[in-house]
């Protein structure tokens, strides 16, 4: 599995490298020296708006079950994404890191709060892209992508919404079985499955709804970080385009789930798309490039926490 992804990482990676290539080295990079760090720090900065609002999100699934806050699950959730946005072992490292630091918290739904708020993150992008839809036949009614687009938009849906279908109808309590079976234990794993624990989390669709709504708002809300990219360029461009543009680059980089860091996938949609709704190629891959260094700059850290964490928790087990 690793090998496969790093060489479709690869593969993408020498895509996007081609695309800024053919666009100019030097027009691509003239863009990211006009925004320079100032530009770069501050998109960085404003990251940590969506991601308080995911981790807000996430605790609101859960605030009847545990006696955390908001901000613990706001820290776990920077360093779910940190995790993701370099260290792409597999599509849920980030998620598997969350889990990891919950449960050292003591807190036994971990696993099935971050299923169920993924299934509520994706169903919300689903309608982040619909609105990205709707903006792009409102700008531009003649594109010759609007079918595309709606297509690849309902196949999003159709995958999302059976995800969650899945779950209620007791997907991970087959896959708990095959686990079962693979480890020849005929017990169950605790008194409560995991299947369990997400119908539990399930049983108020209300803090389920809430959260849907809390993730479309930071989907929302982190479009302007290419917004503020675009303005530190000196090339700004008007809100409901940025916002639709986001959008459908993000559900293009869903359906492309399995490629490593949308490796040349999101450089692709910037171009394709950006070009749709006034935005020229070169300053297409400089935003992209422009998110790229955010997400060193957000992920390193979350990494090195990470690191001192398992340590520190390593160095209890030895003690004890």
């Amino acid at each position: 599995m690793r090998i496969g992804s790093s060489l479709i990482a690869l593969v993408g990676f020498a895509l996007a490298i081609y695309l800024v290539g053919r666009e100019g080295f030097e027009a691509v990079f003239q863009a990211l020296n006009v925004a320079g760090w100032t530009g770069l720090g501050a998109i960085t900065l404003f990251h940590a708006l969506p991601t308080v609002l995911c981790g807000i999100a996430w605790w609101l699934l859960l605030r009847h079950h545990t006696s955390e806050g908001w901000i613990l699950f706001s820290w776990v959730r920077w360093l779910r994404d940190g995790v993701d946005g370099v260290l792409p072992i597999v599509p849920v490292s980030g998620e598997m890191v969350g889990v990891r630091i919950l449960a050292l918290r003591g807190l036994r739904l971990a696993g099935a709060s971050v299923i169920v708020d993924m299934t509520a993150e994706l169903l919300g992008q689903t309608v982040f892209a619909v609105i990205g839809f709707v903006l792009l036949y409102a700008i531009h009614p003649d594109s010759p992508y609007l079918l595309w687009v709606a297509v690849g938009i309902v196949a999003m849906g159709v995958q999302f919404v059976g995800f969650l279908i899945a779950q209620r109808k007791g997907l991970f309590r087959f896959v708990e079985r095959l686990w079962r079976r693979r480890k020849k234990d005929p017990q169950d794993i605790d008194d409560r499955t995991l299947h369990d624990h997400i119908i539990t989390i399930y049983s108020d669709p209300w803090n389920f709804l809430g959260c849907i709504c809390i993730h479309l708002l930071a989907w929302i809300v982190g479009a302007f970080e290419a917004w503020l990219g675009l303005w530190f360029m000196g090339q700004p461009l008007d809100i409901g385009r940025v916002l639709a543009i986001e959008s459908l680059i993000y559900a293009l980089k869903s359906l492309a789930f399995f490629v490593p860091l949308g490796a040349g996938v999101q450089e692709g949609g910037y171009v394709l798309i950006g070009g749709l709704l006034g935005l020229s190629p070169d300053l297409a891959l400089a935003v992209s490039l422009l998110k790229r260094a955010r997400d060193l700059i957000i992920g390193l850290p979350a990494l090195l926490v990470w690191h001192y964490i398992e340590r520190r928790n390593m160095a209890r087990n030895s003690a004890s």
